[in-house]
């Protein structure tokens, strides 16, 4: 018998209350890396980012579904991959399957211009998470100037999105509708944008918390549900 379980309560209800707790602590993650030929050198800096930052929220009382969506350059050509995890599908709660994807991204292509399109990837990323709750999160890994395309976010609320970009792509309009605590959508919510220069430079403990944090917050007194 699992030693976590209370004989007085029947094995039945405390499998289906142990059930409810890790669906209401599910968090969504999809990871959005820029996957054209100019990530090649910064790319290093980039898995040890999403290393930690999945080492950081194992120490929580959280259950990752990790994904992974590739940015292309789609003038080009190059579509924009959406990585499937075979019998798990598009999320993963195996972090060791999720890491052997990243590291086996192949890197090539983009705009001559420094232009990719990152709307079209941030959008098809957006697109697989289900359900409505808030415990859905992305964070976003990019060197390109600016988006060479257009997407609509905003019949995708969120709870939080973290870019890690370059200062020109944090000039333009993201409108992502996040949902507030009382479930209600908040209109003036914004993505948090961190220079991508930050990830090429070892990160403290306290720097990996600040993006861990918010995601840990997502599950505070909300039921997140589908």
């Amino acid at each position: 018998m699992n030693e976590s379980m209370n004989p007085e309560i029947p094995i039945r209800l405390q499998k289906k209350v142990e059930e409810d707790k890790e669906q209401a602590f599910t968090l969504y993650l999809d990871f959005v890396v820029d996957a054209t030929a100019s990530m090649y050198t910064v790319f290093p800096a980039v898995y040890y980012s999403v290393l930690h930052v999945l080492e950081a929220l194992s120490s929580y009382e959280v259950y990752p579904r990790i994904g992974l969506t590739l940015i292309r350059d789609e003038k080009s050509g190059e579509e924009t991959e959406i990585v499937d995890f075979e019998k798990e599908g598009l999320f993963t709660d195996d972090s060791a399957a999720f890491l052997k994807k990243l590291r086996s991204i192949k890197l090539y292509g983009g705009g001559e211009d420094g232009r990719e399109s990152v709307h079209t990837a941030i959008a098809r990323s957006l697109s697989k998470f289900p359900g409505s709750g808030r415990n859905k999160a992305v964070i976003i890994f990019t060197d390109a100037f600016e988006s060479n395309d257009m997407a609509d976010y905003s019949k995708y609320p969120m709870g939080q999105v973290v870019i890690f970009c370059t200062e020109d792509l944090c000039e333009e309009d993201f409108g992502f509708c996040f949902v507030r605590e009382d479930g209600s959508f908040d209109e003036e919510g914004s993505p948090m944008f961190i220079s991508f220069e930050k990830i090429l430079k070892p990160m403290s403990t306290d720097f990996i918390d600040n993006i861990v944090k918010p995601l840990k917050d997502l599950m505070k007194g909300v039921s997140i549900g589908a």
